[in-house]
């Protein structure tokens, strides 16, 4: 699930004094010209990490065991957490700082942070390259917007700790809240909703039936295993899909998309941890009560993953549609809509 947030012009003058190199870049004929900074943030963190009973698997048969039961309808997940332990830990975040010139005086004065979802990493919101269509950071610049991309913890540049003790939904929580107190996703919202201006959900609705079959489909191998050269110093925690099949069929709608873009994301599939799958329903077992301001859900209408190809269906007799069904998470958000692109997958 792909989230990205509004916030304040305030906290771009705090990134823009990290050590970084800038670059000024005009990259197609609509987007004004930008500074591009790339940024390492060091963030220290002390959280409650879940206690989780597991060792890394010893070899790909073992991990496509464990991932076999992890998403089976007798998932162990619930029962392999069992507690919590005090963590406290400095990490180094990778990311790149891009502000239109002259954002301050005639921009928007609007500054995202986009977080990128599991298997990928900041490059995400880069798609394409420059002039892209798909590019996603060459967009918000256009509308006057600047925009803060980082690689989440354990992926692309950013510190890779232990895959089951450290990556993992708390510990994200804890390391996306010290970036400045506010760069989200939607477990953060979940516990922090009052430090955010309005909140983006992309790839989101409320059903997650078709969740565990999307994930099989990905054919998880040993990180250090399926690429030695890039991650073999990871141990068998990483994890990475195989399959560019289960990535066609998880997050695109055929044919809808050009062969180039689906190169792109195959070219740079990340990671994903033993830590996140076991923690991932920590990150939407309870209503963001806390979150008053504005909230956008976008979704693909034929989106595989999060509605299993039909977003407009009902939910529970409740809703008109899945994504019109989220709306009970944010029950006191200032504002809620939804926008369902049709014809659109993940």
């Amino acid at each position: 699930m792909d989230m990205f947030l509004s916030f304040t012009a305030l906290l771009v003058l705090l990134f823009s004094t990290e050590q970084g190199v800038a670059s000024e870049r005009s990259p197609r004929s609509n987007t004004p010209s930008f500074i591009q900074i790339s940024l390492t943030v060091p963030v220290h963190i002390t959280v409650n990490a879940t206690a989780i009973d597991l060792e890394p698997p010893k070899n790909q048969t073992q991990l496509t065991g464990l991932v076999q039961e992890i998403l089976g309808v007798n998932s162990p997940a619930s029962s392999l957490q069992v507690g919590s332990t005090p963590l406290t830990r400095s990490y180094n975040i990778a990311g790149d700082l891009f502000v239109p010139n002259d954002w301050e005086t005639r921009g928007s004065g609007v500054l995202e942070l986009a977080v990128h979802g599991s298997t990928l990493d900041r490059f995400y919101w880069l798609i394409g390259g420059a002039g892209s269509e798909f590019n996603y950071v060459e967009s918000a610049i256009a509308s006057g917007n600047a925009i803060f991309i980082f690689d989440r913890l354990g992926c692309g540049q950013s510190t890779k700790p232990d895959g089951i003790k450290e990556v993992q939904v708390p510990v994200h929580v804890a390391v996306i809240e010290a970036l400045q107190s506010g760069i989200h996703t939607e477990d953060l919202v979940a516990n922090r909703g009052d430090v955010v201006d309005g909140l983006i959900l992309t790839g989101f609705s409320a059903d997650i039936t078709a969740v565990a079959l999307a994930n099989a489909g990905l054919d998880f191998m040993i990180a250090s295993q399926a690429d030695p050269s890039k991650f073999g110093t990871l141990n068998n925690a990483y994890v990475t899909p195989s399959s560019r099949i289960g990535v066609q069929q998880g997050f695109f709608f055929f044919p809808e998309f050009p062969q180039s873009t689906l190169d792109f994301v195959i070219q740079n599939t990340g990671l994903a941890t033993l830590g996140e799958m076991l923690t991932r329903s920590q990150s939407i077992s309870k209503p963001a009560i806390g979150f008053t301001t504005p909230v956008l859900v976008v979704t693909g209408r034929n989106d595989a993953t999060e509605c299993g190809g039909d977003c407009e269906r009902p939910f529970n007799g409740t809703s008109d549609n899945l994504l019109e069904a989220t709306q009970s998470l944010f029950p006191l958000a200032s504002a809620f809509e939804t926008f369902m692109p049709n014809l659109t997958g993940h």
